[in-house]
């Protein structure tokens, strides 16, 4: 049996896409028919809503993806390792702080991926999280950057690379006014798309594709 790929999503700081990355990520794992298990680790458990399809006695619940179940990290510690096991993928949500609590969530992963948005004060900022990362012993498997937009953006995301280097992952996740359209209907921006027959040629698939090369390049890191 292959090994389970532990994945946490993590930046102290709010508003940086870190929920709907988790989402757009499981979605793009579940694709591949990867079996994955996202754990909402936030108090205000958004991720664990936006998947809610149905009750269980298990702290396990399916979604309305076959390959897609959730919990929360309460209930998650109540999975026993044999559960657990079953999933290629667990994917852990974590909230914008740094607690003692999420210092042991992060342990608990194999690799921890930062989303962030482009700004003068965000590089202060990720040397601390990356820095943290690093002190509780985990891999950081890299910075990606959210909400691009490219007429505004083009010259600090270079800042960015020339400080960051081989840290900052070469997916670049563009601002997209779908992302919110997308989770009010429930549902992933590829499957919301799709429902409403959005043809591919079209510009606004340009999130999507992005997911999908944030997926590979994920996958490539964790194989």
């Amino acid at each position: 049996m292959e090994k389970i790929r532990k994945i946490g999503i993590f930046n102290n700081k709010g508003g940086v896409a870190k929920t709907t990355s988790v989402i757009n990520l499981a979605y793009g794992l579940q694709k591949r028919e990867y079996k994955v298990l996202v754990v909402d680790c936030d108090t205000q458990e958004n991720c664990f809503t936006f998947f809610m399809a149905g009750k269980s006695a298990s702290p396990v619940l399916p979604t309305d993806y076959p390959h897609i179940f959730h919990t929360t990290w309460e209930r998650y510690l109540h999975v026993t390792e044999q559960e657990w096991e079953t999933f290629d993928y667990i994917l852990f949500d974590l909230p914008p702080t740094m607690s003692e609590e999420v210092r042991i969530i992060i342990r608990h992963c194999d690799v921890v991926y930062v989303p962030t948005i482009l700004g003068e004060f965000e590089i202060s900022g990720l040397r601390k999280v990356t820095d943290e990362i690093n002190k509780q012993g985990v891999k950081l498997g890299g910075v990606f950057v959210t909400m691009y937009h490219a007429e505004n953006d083009a010259e600090i995301i270079e800042e960015f690379r020339r400080i960051l280097q081989n840290r900052l992952m070469k997916s670049v996740i563009p601002y997209s006014k779908t992302v919110r359209e997308s989770q009010k209907a429930g549902l992933p921006i590829e499957a919301y798309f799709r429902e409403r027959g959005v043809p591919q040629t079209q510009t606004s698939w340009k999130i999507v594709n992005a997911y999908e090369s944030l997926t590979n390049e994920i996958m490539g890191v964790c194989s």
